[in-house]
């Protein structure tokens, strides 16, 4: 018996290829009915090569999965097929691996064309992507949406058409299959399970985000490759366990968004085994996460023992008009900080953390720097931090999400020119923010009522930290882009937080 393992590389990288949301959604598209349909129709298809039948007591599609007709890990096992999420496809052969696998190749490169991949037969790598070498002469016309590749196909978006490469138009068909409702990848099957998939979908950033910003939201599983097993059936079980949680709490989020809404909130980017990104509008971004990590502790909850599904989350706000890549690359290393922070927690803390930031300028400056020139002050004997990120995202008090969100609706309606007042006061001393804080009605007062300044841990001589500027932060986002200057901005040139005039 012989295991062909196929891994696609540098996903995120293809997907955002062409700079375009609807492009983007096709690119997902046609990844996801490449790995949950062609490749098994073609293992399945047995011409030269034989799938060996698994053994073992391998999970059944579960009941409470929203998609469950599509993922059932005990019907692929007795085919053969071990594995076909998360960006991993795997199948055992009785005969002709190789064969498949040289087959498994072309299909790709006629699928999936300019994806990087690796396949290898029992670990001994056969083969990977073909490097495509240009074969256009100077004279003919580029692609008007990327530049690269030969113009050969015509797309029509609204009343607009462009001539683009064959590349860009398979992902153009492959969106308007998902439009229609007639795209097999799992990302769309789920959305027509939920209120999303009876709203018009966007067709361009500038259309989801109407008159204000965007969020791209990058959630991944917390600590889950490390507790995942060894055997095939440990790990099978393992991973559609949380697939089927994933699902069902994003299902859960995703209705809660579309409420009282008639245009679409939210574009489901990416959906992997645990991780997924989610593109929506800047007002809906910290709710829907909060949303999101409170329906997976909940259905949780009664499981004791079982490993206990948390989530990482980035989350980056900004305009439209920032390229989707570089947004990515920020949501990416905003989960991983908030990932880092869980990595300091006990085994199953149940406790889902969440870090973000919010960029006004027209360009994204390295967040990670900016907080250290301009959140630390004072001195190693009296430290002050004026930002808690990242945070839990549960919880009742102001050092979670869930908490800082509340204390945010407080804010509606405190008067704008005290609270720009104490923002000014927070780097130039605590006596000073103590003072503007003080002048506070009593009503926004309540909406800290911890005070400006607490103690970060257990240690009385610890460093103070203040919830003041994340909760005007997470206040501000609703209004981004629409009362036209923002209370806080990032500096144009310095990226540092300052008051609006």
């Amino acid at each position: 018996m012989n295991r062909v393992h196929i891994e696609f590389q540098r996903v995120q990288t293809w997907l955002f290829a062409v700079p375009r949301l609807r492009a983007m959604v096709g690119a997902n598209t046609l990844l996801g009915e490449v790995l949950r349909v062609s490749l098994p129709a073609l293992a399945r298809k047995e011409t030269s090569w034989r799938l060996a039948p698994g053994t073992g007591d391998y999970p059944g599609a579960s009941p409470h999965d929203p998609i469950r007709e599509n993922d059932d890990p005990a019907a692929d096992a007795r085919d053969g097929l071990v594995s076909r999420d998360g960006g991993h496809f795997e199948a055992c052969f009785a005969a002709g691996a190789v064969d498949f696998a040289k087959a498994a190749r072309a299909l790709l490169g006629r699928e999936l064309p300019g994806l990087r991949f690796r396949i290898s037969v029992d670990e001994e790598e056969i083969g990977s992507a073909d490097v495509a070498v240009s074969k256009e002469l100077p004279v003919l016309a580029p692609c008007e949406w990327t530049g690269r590749g030969l113009a050969s196909k015509v797309v029509r978006q609204g009343t607009e058409s462009a001539h683009v490469s064959s590349d860009v138009s398979l992902r153009h068909e492959a969106a308007r299959r998902s439009e229609k409702g007639n795209s097999q990848d799992l990302a769309n099957l789920l959305l027509a399970k939920t209120a999303l998939g009876k709203l018009p979908r966007p067709q361009t950033f500038q259309e989801l985000a109407g008159d204000g910003y965007l969020a791209l939201i990058h959630a991944d599983g917390n600590g889950v490759g490390a507790a995942a097993g060894s055997g095939d059936v440990e790990r099978s079980a393992f991973f559609h366990r949380n697939r089927v949680l994933l699902r069902r709490a994003l299902c859960t989020a995703i209705d809660a968004s579309c409420r009282d809404t008639d245009a679409t909130p939210l574009v489901l980017l990416m959906l992997g085994g645990d991780d997924v990104l989610v593109i929506c509008r800047a007002g809906i971004a910290m709710p829907f996460v909060v949303d999101l990590c409170q329906e997976l502790a909940g259905i949780q909850h009664e499981d004791e023992g079982a490993f206990e599904l948390t989530l990482g989350v980035g989350v980056v706000i900004a305009r439209p008009t920032i390229p989707i890549h570089r947004l990515h690359e920020t949501a990416e290393r905003l989960a991983a900080s908030a990932k880092r922070r869980f990595r300091g927690l006990p085994p199953n803390a149940g406790r889902s953390v969440v870090d973000w930031a919010v960029y006004t300028t027209s360009s994204l400056d390295d967040f990670e720097e900016a907080r250290r020139r301009d959140w630390i002050r004072g001195t190693e004997e009296d430290i002050r931090i004026l930002s808690q990120r990242p945070v839990d995202v549960l919880g009742t008090q102001t050092d979670s999400l869930q908490g800082l969100l509340k204390a945010s609706r407080a804010l509606e309606d405190s008067p704008r020119s005290q609270l720009r007042y104490l923002l000014e006061q927070l780097p130039r001393g605590r006596a000073l923010s103590e003072m503007a804080f003080a002048e506070l009605p009593s009503a926004t007062r309540k909406a800290f009522p911890l005070g400006v300044w607490i103690r970060h841990g257990d240690d009385e001589n610890g460093p103070l930290m203040t919830s003041v500027l994340d909760v005007v932060d997470l206040y501000e986002i609703g209004r981004l882009g629409r009362a036209g200057i923002a209370l806080v901005k990032d500096d144009e040139e310095e990226g540092t937080p300052h008051v609006q005039g």
